[in-house]
């Protein structure tokens, strides 16, 4: 028998750094062995990375 499929809302996620609401299908992840963050684009991804950096800069 032929089940008919039925569009689905797609699971959203808030952006790490601007807080948007995305798809988690097109999120640009970084994966730690703890922890998964999700941006929205490259300039929230490189905004976050540059803020990791330097907050670990100053705790060594």
């Amino acid at each position: 028998m032929n089940e008919k499929l039925f569009p689905t809302e797609p699971t959203l996620i808030d952006c790490e750094i601007c807080f948007k609401e995305i798809p988690d299908s097109v999120a640009v992840t970084e994966e730690g062995e703890d922890y998964v963050v999700h941006f929205c684009g490259l300039d929230c991804y490189v905004a976050w990375k540059e803020k990791n950096e330097t907050k670990q800069g100053n705790d060594e």
